[in-house]
């Protein structure tokens, strides 16, 4: 799956300008929305349980997202206390990131850091089944639930999960093509972020929530 990350750029500069072109934003769009569509179906593994990522959302701070964590702390809320917190979702992916150290807080979730270090984006997992292709929390996704579900503690930030690797305590194993079939999921409906206010999302268009039906 990491064959998508050449394409996926960091396309601002340190003010948060952006830098590339269209052609640049362009290509890493369709590369982060393919990786999406791709991590869709495949089997999550934490600490022995298992779930099936079910939807996701895209946070691309690398092109200018006003709703990706790393992006606000650095260019919006610029004394926030999550500065540093955020830098994970700058490193090579796949990685796991927690919006907060405490899993207690309603607001806290889990995404998966993807592309090369450098880069800054991250998928939010909104909803996934569990081994028995049961929704765990609301079909228009639980985050919280998910993590807690998860048992995810704050030692698990910035955690790299292993790719079809299981040796590893945190890893995705690529079932997508074997769950789309076997329960045929053969639409993948893209729909705008929930709850989520972004100028980048108006002015870009893009429909970065993404689930299998």
């Amino acid at each position: 799956m990491d064959k998508y990350f050449d394409n996926i750029k960091n396309l601002i500069d340190s003010n948060g300008s952006f830098i590339g072109t269209p052609q640049d934003k362009k290509l890493s769009i369709t590369e982060v929305e393919s990786l999406a569509v791709s991590i869709l179906g495949c089997t999550l593994h934490v600490h022995g349980k298992e779930f099936i990522i079910r939807m996701l959302e895209i946070y691309y701070g690398g092109i200018g997202d006003d709703a990706h964590d790393w992006y606000r702390t650095h260019f919006i809320y610029k004394k926030s206390k999550y500065k540093e917190w955020t830098e994970v979702q700058t490193k090579e992916g796949f990685r796991v990131y927690l919006s907060s150290p405490d899993v207690s807080d309603a607001f806290t979730r889990f995404d998966i850091v993807v592309g090369h270090e450098g880069v800054p984006v991250s998928f939010l997992i909104r909803s996934v089944w569990d081994s028995d292709f049961k929704i765990i929390g609301a079909k228009k996704g639980s985050p919280n639930i998910i993590l807690n579900k998860m048992e995810l503690k704050e030692g698990d930030h910035d955690k790299i999960i292993g790719f079809n690797n299981h040796e590893s305590d945190i890893y995705i194993e690529n079932t997508s093509d074997t769950v789309i079939e076997s329960k045929e999921l053969t639409t993948v409906k893209k729909q705008r972020r929930i709850n989520v206010t972004s100028q980048f999302e108006e002015e870009n268009k893009v429909f970065w929530n993404f689930s299998l039906e």
